[in-house]
């Protein structure tokens, strides 16, 4: 896939330019005037797929993801870098099953997941506003990419397994978000434009390091 491709040299890159910043000192307080650094987030996503492509694969139009992101701040531009990745859980409508043989010699018959993994990059300004700047406000464009999507059983490496052709793409994030203490928790929502994807929305907790 070539939003797969694209997003995924897109990662590998912005992981070596990383380490450019590797000596850079994080700080995590709103208050301080020059404060640049990078935090660590994981998030829960409930994804609506669109419904004509959910169909022709046999899935539902709505799945759940779980993942985490790097993402690098600087209150000199206020805009943030964050690099992804997401579990997605399809809800399947075409399960098969198989026997299988574990390295003891036991057979079982055992039913395929759907799942998927993502990439994602994002880039834009967080915005801080209220008592102290304790809230935030972020506004990025965003592209993903899926580096599998398949229906298949879980940790069997010569099972049969089917792809699902779903694809990320290009998408734009509206966030709003609270610092309490050292973790900032945020409700953000990604609208897609390209891809099979429709939107998301997102929970977010995150925290410097």
């Amino acid at each position: 896939m070539s939003s797969a491709l694209f997003t995924s040299c897109l990662f590998s890159a912005s992981l070596f330019t990383a380490g450019a910043f590797a000596a850079v000192p994080s700080n995590n307080n709103p208050n301080n005037s020059d404060y640049t650094g990078w935090s660590w987030s994981g998030h829960v996503d409930h994804i609506t797929i669109d419904s004509q492509a959910a169909a022709e694969q046999f899935i539902e139009d709505s799945a759940t993801a779980i993942g985490g992101a790097a993402e690098y701040y600087s209150s000199k531009t206020e805009n943030t870098l964050v690099l992804g990745m997401n579990f997605l859980f399809y809800r399947d409508n075409a399960e098969f099953a198989q026997f299988i043989e574990d390295y003891w010699g036991d057979v079982d018959y055992t039913e395929s997941d759907a799942t998927a993994f993502m990439l994602f990059a994002e880039y834009g300004p967080k915005y801080r506003f209220g008592q102290d700047n304790m809230s935030f406000f972020t506004v990025r464009g965003g592209v993903s990419g899926m580096l599998y999507s398949e229906r298949a059983i879980s940790y069997c490496s010569d099972c049969y397994s089917e792809d699902i052709d779903i694809d990320g793409g290009l998408y734009g994030v509206l966030g709003i978000g609270q610092t309490l203490g050292s973790l900032d928790i945020s409700l953000q929502f990604q609208q897609y434009f390209t891809g099979d994807l429709d939107h998301s929305l997102r929970l977010k907790i995150s925290g410097a390091f």
